[in-house]
């Protein structure tokens, strides 16, 4: 009759188990399930108090003193932010996180590679919240948006040719300093090639700030693979 009176109150307000001596089981589930945060009024919750805690509110993990693993992990696919209450963030956790969401990188202590490039795959705007990028995740934002060259400090020519072969379009952002030879360079590797994509034609070709024939170019420099891609995207317009 008492847990009957307990579960009552609280599916009403969870937080109400912080007045209860002893609560049961079935009282602390029904707490968290109304209130996630109310774990903090729960001495040695169950692993299933836990779970359902986190699962049905994030950053109730943050009132889990030494949570389990698998705690952790229900918590960060939920909501990657969760990683800022781990201590131990390790590499599973980390990708679980960005992959979830990819800003929750900012509460990441010094994500590797690996991390970063998961992070930027899940949206490339992630490359702001690193202090310092790999040129892998500098690369592969770019690859996604020409806007990431925004996020990116001082670079090298080399580095720069790398940007230009991702995506074309960053020369919006960085004409007006651009070496034009160095330009015309990167362009005819990438189209001597025979990999060059129907995306990467078409953003040179609509390239409206270079002001070159565009076609003529890729008549001189383009390998077959890429002569043909021009035809295909001639013929679609």
């Amino acid at each position: 009759m008492e847990q009957e009176k307990e579960i009552q109150l609280v599916k009403r307000n969870g937080n109400e188990i912080r007045h209860m001596v002893s609560p049961s089981f079935d009282v602390m589930m029904e707490a968290v399930k109304k209130t996630p945060s109310s774990i903090q009024y729960i001495k040695s919750p169950p692993l299933a108090v836990m779970l359902t805690a986190v699962t049905g509110g994030w950053n109730s993990l943050r009132f889990i003193k030494d949570a389990p693993y698998e705690v952790q992990l229900a918590a960060v696919k939920n909501k990657g932010w969760a990683i800022q209450y781990i201590r131990e963030q390790t590499l599973e956790l980390q990708m679980e996180a960005v992959k979830r969401d990819f800003d929750s990188i900012q509460y990441i202590n010094a994500p590797g590679c690996e991390v970063q490039l998961a992070a930027v795959n899940t949206f490339w705007s992630a490359l702001k919240y690193v202090k310092t990028p790999c040129l892998e995740a500098k690369v592969a934002a770019i690859g996604r948006s020409e806007q990431a060259i925004t996020y990116v400090g001082d670079y090298t020519e080399e580095e720069l040719k790398k940007y230009l072969l991702a995506n074309i379009k960053i020369v919006k952002y960085i004409y007006d300093s651009l070496d034009m030879d160095m330009l015309y360079e990167v362009l005819e590797e990438k189209f001597s090639g025979e990999d060059v994509t129907p995306e990467y034609i078409r953003d040179f070709m609509e390239l409206q700030i270079l002001d070159i024939n565009k076609v003529n170019y890729i008549r001189d420099h383009g390998s077959r693979s890429t002569k043909q891609k021009l035809i295909d995207y001639v013929l679609a317009r």
